[in-house]
Formats: C-alpha cells, structure tokens, sequence
C-alpha cells in the first residue's frame, strides 16, 4: 500500500496489529527485518522505515486514520489501570468494539515507559502524544495522578459501575542487588533515575557514574547519564561478555560513541562508601554467566578483582512489580515469578472481571 501512495490505507492495515506504530517505528529494534529472505540478495525491506514513515500521518491532525467503531457496548465500563503500551493497546482495542473505557494513570504524564523510561532522544514525547491524542478522538477517558489501590480502590470502581478491569501496571520498581555498602544516597534505581530526567526533575547524579547492567534499559541509564553537564564520566559494567550483552548491537555502538565506557565481564561484589557518601564499587571478573543447563547461574575468579572509583551507581539489572495496595481484598493469584496469573488467551486473572496484561502478567 506504500508503495502505491495509499499511505491512510496503509496505516489503516498497521492499526489493525498495531494502535503504537509512531512509537514502535522509532524504538523496535527491527527483527523482522534481520530474518527479511531479501537480506540474502541484497539487504532487508525497510520494514521499520517504511512503517515510521507511514506513522507520521498519525502525529497530523488531518491525516490521521480513525478507526470506525465496529459495535455498541457503550453500556460497558471498562477500567484500564496503568497508561502504558499495554494498557494503551487493550483500550483501543475495547474502543474499537464500543466499549465505554478509561485509563487510570498514576503519574501525571501517561504512556508509562514510552514517556517515563525511554530517553527522548530516541522517541520524542510528541509522538507519543499524538498516538494518545487517537485514542481521545475514539473516546477513550484518562484519569491521571490517580494511584488505584490507594486513591481509589478496585471496589471502589466496581461501585461506580466499572464492569470489568485490566491490569497494566507494568515493572516500574528497579530490582537492587543485595550488596553490601547498597543502602546508600549515591546508588540510584536506574529506572528512578531515568523517570526523574522524563519528568524534566532535577537530578542529584553528578561527577563520576557507574551503571551496573547490560541491557537495552542500562544502555539508556549511561547515555542519559552522559549527557548531563554535571557528570564527568559513565562507565557501564555487566556479567556479560560483549557478544552476549542482552543489549541491542546498535544501541551499544551508539552508546561507545558517545564515550560510555563499557566494560564486559566483571560482576559486583559491594559498595565502597565513607562518611555515608559513595566512593567506589568493587568487582570480581566473571567468567561465564549460565551454568551447563542453561540457567542463569554466574560463576567468579575471586582472585581477579579491581575497585572502581565513582560518585555514583545506577543500578540497572532489572525490573520488580509494585503491587502496593491495588490486589487488596481481590483474591487475584499471582505466579512464583510475582507476576498476575492470567489465561494465555484471554489473560483473565483467578478473578472473574480482573484481566492483566503486559510486563504484570
């Protein structure tokens, strides 16, 4: 459809997959097109550009493509809780079949890690906007700054009507580590510290930074930090060797040229800190980081260790859910993982009108 200038129609064909193309043009790391049969003649379809370019109909008013709504449930209330990509989808989705939904937001700004944990220099807050500017123009109702659980309760809702619920809570808490010396000011959740800089908040980080971690997340963690006039250098450390760091390949080269230092193989063994203030972090090399089964299992030289002088560590290994009060009193089972237990299909939970979806379930 591209290729013929039917662009509307073709962003029609996207959305019926896909309500989030803007933004997945920008941030998909392109695996359809590493595994592109034409990639064995020349070089992939440009699936990813191909796509970003379409979504720019979607960010002006007069192009965009509306889906019509196929059914009338107005007379069902549906209750999102949580403005991410997951909860975002689920509500264009039930919108399209007429229901009558509402996102509740807990953060003043919606969008979840779109807005609060990708930097923007890789997805620009507009776009992310005008995708959710579509949704408003379907009907969809946003309440932000509004914590269910704490401000109101599922109950509550249940109370006001709401007929059915969909859990989209995502993992926005940084999982620690457990060090010793971890307890400081100075060691930062690099999720925390990445919503602060989405904010537009004033960040304490300054002088010299260590990110602990080795994925896509850690990479944003030191290129955000690298950016910031009151720091001096960014050095990134992870178990990994660097063929095996989890990040994108691209996002890593991005990363070295922009003078992230990346060290690959060393593993933390405690927080250096005196007068309560951080003044390094000690490491042990890693010599492999799965065992012969293929878990994740790390395996250490004692002998071969260092200490790395900084002011600072972002902790980026990881993601944690925070339930806080929202499954009080719901009899909602949850896996040993800690996420929600949901039917694969219909992702309903062990409660008849809670559903869940995304990183929660």
């Amino acid at each position: 459809l591209a290729s013929q200038g039917k662009y509307v129609e073709a962003l029609e064909l996207i959305k019926k997959h896909n309500p989030l193309p803007a933004v997945c043009g920008r941030v998909c790391p392109r695996l359809c097109e590493e595994d592109c049969t034409r990639g064995d003649i020349d070089e992939a379809v440009a699936v990813d550009d191909i796509k970003k370019f379409i979504a720019e109909q979607d960010l002006n008013k007069e192009t965009r493509f509306i889906p019509r709504i196929r059914h009338d449930y107005s007379d069902k209330k549906i209750a999102i809780i949580g403005g991410g990509p997951s909860g975002l989808t689920c509500a264009y989705d039930l919108s399209v079949d007429g229901y009558d939904v509402t996102i509740f937001e807990k953060e003043k700004m919606l969008g979840g890690m779109l807005t609060l944990g990708i930097p923007s220099y890789r997805l620009e807050k507009d776009v992310i906007a005008a995708e959710i500017d579509v949704l408003r123009d379907m009907g969809v109702k946003f309440e932000t700054g509004v914590e269910i659980g704490k401000d109101k309760t599922i109950a509550e809702l249940r109370d006001l009507g709401f007929h059915a619920f969909y859990i989209a809570i995502g993992a926005q808490s940084g999982r620690s580590l457990g060090l010793p010396g971890e307890d400081v000011n100075e060691v930062v959740s690099g999720v925390d510290f990445l919503r602060t800089i989405n904010l537009g908040e004033k960040t304490e980080v300054t002088g010299k930074v260590v990110v602990i971690g080795g994925g896509n997340v850690a990479i944003d963690v030191a290129r955000s930090s690298v950016r910031l006039d009151s720091v001096t250098q960014t050095d990134l450390y992870c178990l990994e060797s660097r063929e095996n760091m989890p990040a994108h390949i691209e996002e890593i080269e991005e990363a070295l040229e922009e003078d992230v230092n990346i060290n690959n193989s060393w593993g933390p063994t405690r927080i250096i800190s005196e007068d309560g203030k951080v003044t390094g972090i000690e490491f042990r090399r890693c010599i492999s980081t799965f065992d012969e089964d293929g878990r994740f299992n790390p395996s250490y030289d004692d002998n071969d260790t260092k200490i790395v002088l900084c002011d600072y560590v972002l902790l980026s290994v990881g993601q944690v859910f925070n339930y806080g009060s929202l499954l009080e009193n719901e009899d909602v089972k949850l896996t040993n993982r800690m996420t929600i237990d949901v039917d694969p299909i219909t992702l309903q939970s062990s409660k008849a009108d809670i559903f869940a979806g995304g990183d929660v379930a």
